[in-house]
């Protein structure tokens, strides 16, 4: 497929997402086409121009795009109003008026009579005996309803007689997904089985015993069985008692249709304990962090992902070797503001650097760099000249071969490297058009898809403290969108092997012997001619070498001096 065809077909991918965000993953295929032809194909494609710059055409598309995106998500915020159904029952006429929600859900037009709302007879039956009460002395009531309207509908039921209200009966509705996300989370809370969760289902679906029995393909008495071991299970007397308490953590946990419902409680807010800032020329501010309380300072410059985040384990060890890292964020990422241009990113990031060393007043620095800082680390040590002390490079980087590296990295790493270094403004693309898709697909699922090819890594997200420093991390890169990390991805495309050679001080690395963003073998091999190089491949490690391997890293810090 020519070049032209390929790129269209991107485009069009593209477009699809702001409709529909699962088709996110076919643009980003169609994205890794453009460059490969092929999704496993290492070989970069002969026809792939190479633009130096912004491609304005397809920034353009990118902006119109992203504010599709937006347009769709604000429709959809604006769309959960329609599971929150309030309705006003007049006490003396019995009319019913509702909100828009309200006729959504029910597909009712207002006003109209109570008999006329498409509710389950009980559910009526509870409104009326609040008709009937008087206003002092009638009580709230929550109860489970169905709404059989064109489809029936579980609903969370709240009845109240306002006592400041003579003539009304106020009724909200909140419509329940009994979800599979949902069905799993009770089944876990209250204990149950497979087999009882599914029964318990069936008992949220309003069905009979028999019709759970036809439906599973269970005798009744199996049914009745397990009915008895789910009130057991919840200290419920009744199942109709264990409909309402199911549906009161439904409602807790503000459980709404699947596609809607945002993942756990993910704010994407890069924290702020330990953190600095010092004010930078042009208005501009440096934002950097403060991790640990010793004697022993040394200066930290992040990866792309993985920022200045640590395990309690890894605190722990740093307060035993009594060292304190200082962490300063680059342009962009965190609080730092970002550079003017992509231009000056690396001259600023530099700049920052320096100015940070002196605000401190170290005459002497200790330097670690960990993987994508490894370009901006060299140029800072060159910077710093013979302030420099000894080095300490975590899972580093190294200027990048077509011809050799590509074919070692996994497909999302080899995406960005060639989008970053051939056609900017495709790498933009994809972050404006994926970081929205992943703030509702959740952390852990833009993890999986950065560690696809990890297996090690992948089980670091079962880990949740290890989850816990990922996450951050990822939110600090993204804090103020998607560009810083485009500008960072071309400092580290970009041939800086000048700064790499420049750097005379002893430098020790150690790199994972699994990691899929760039082979151990090749980078040993890039350093094996430098005399002031201790290099150490660390086996059963992967990208997450600073996380995984406290012991190693901690004793390789405690050594730098």
């Amino acid at each position: 497929m020519s070049h032209t065809n390929r790129y269209f077909d991107m485009l069009g991918a593209a477009y699809e997402v702001p409709s529909q965000t699962e088709r996110f993953d076919v643009f980003l295929g169609a994205a890794m086409a453009y460059f490969f032809e092929e999704r496993d194909n290492v070989a970069l494609a002969e026809d792939v121009p190479r633009h130096h710059g912004d491609d304005d055409m397809l920034d353009t598309h990118g902006a119109r795009i992203s504010k599709l995106i937006e347009e769709a998500s604000r429709r959809e915020s604006s769309h959960d109003e329609r599971f929150h159904a309030i309705l006003e029952v007049s006490a003396r006429t019995g009319q019913v008026t509702g909100n828009a929600a309200a006729a959504q859900l029910t597909g009712q037009e207002f006003p109209c009579a109570l008999d006329e709302l498409p509710l389950d007879p009980s559910a009526l039956g509870e409104i009326r005996k609040t008709l009937r009460a008087a206003a002092h002395q009638a009580q709230d009531r929550i109860i489970l309803a169905n709404v059989e309207a064109t489809q029936i509908r579980a609903c969370l039921a709240l009845i109240q007689r306002p006592k400041d209200v003579a003539d009304q009966v106020h009724v909200s509705l909140s419509y329940i997904d009994w979800s599979p996300a949902l069905m799993t989370r009770l089944g876990e809370a209250f204990g149950l089985t497979t087999s009882e969760s599914e029964v318990l289902e069936g008992f949220l679906a309003n069905l009979s015993q028999k019709q759970i029995a036809d439906q599973r393909g269970r005798a009744v008495e199996t049914i009745k069985g397990q009915a008895k071991s789910i009130l057991r299970k919840t200290g419920c007397a009744r199942m109709s008692d264990v409909v309402q308490l199911c549906a009161s953590i439904a409602f807790l946990m503000r459980q709404l249709p699947e596609q809607l419902n945002p993942p756990s409680a993910e704010v994407w807010m890069t924290p702020k304990a330990g953190l600095s800032q010092l004010p930078r020329p042009g208005g501009r501010t440096l934002a950097w962090y403060r991790v640990g309380r010793g004697e022993k300072i040394i200066l930290f410059i992040h990866g792309y992902i993985q920022g200045p985040f640590f395990t309690p384990e890894f605190l722990r060890r740093l307060a035993a070797e009594n060292i304190t890292l200082i962490a300063p964020s680059r342009p962009g990422y965190g609080y730092t503001s970002p550079s003017r241009t992509r231009a000056d990113f690396d001259a600023v990031t530099v700049e920052d650097a320096v100015a940070l060393v002196e605000h401190l007043g170290l005459e002497r620095v200790r330097l670690c760099v960990h993987q994508g800082g490894s370009s901006h680390g060299f140029r800072i040590a060159r910077a710093l000249g013979e302030r420099m002390g000894e080095m300490l490079v975590i899972g580093g980087g190294i200027p990048i071969d077509e011809t050799k590296h590509l074919s070692h990295m996994d497909p999302q790493t080899r995406f960005a490297a060639m989008a970053t270094r051939h056609a900017p403004s495709i790498m933009k693309m994809v972050m404006s058009v994926g970081l929205p898709v992943y703030r509702r697909r959740g952390t852990k699922a833009f993890l999986k898809a950065q560690f696809v090819r990890s297996p090690m890594d992948l089980e670091t997200l079962s880990d949740p403290i290890l989850m816990k420093v990922q996450a951050e991390g990822l939110y600090h890169a993204v804090e103020q969108g998607a560009e810083a990390w485009i500008r960072d991805g071309s400092a580290a495309m970009a041939d800086w092997s000048d700064d790499l050679e420049a750097v005379t001080a002893r430098q020790v690395w150690l790199q994972a012997g699994d990691d899929t963003i760039i082979n151990a073998e090749h980078v040993a091999a890039h350093m094996a001619h430098r005399p002031n190089v201790a290099f150490h491949i660390l086996k059963g490690h992967a990208v997450n070498v600073l996380h995984t391997a406290v012991d190693e890293v901690c004793t390789a810090l405690a050594g730098l001096s």
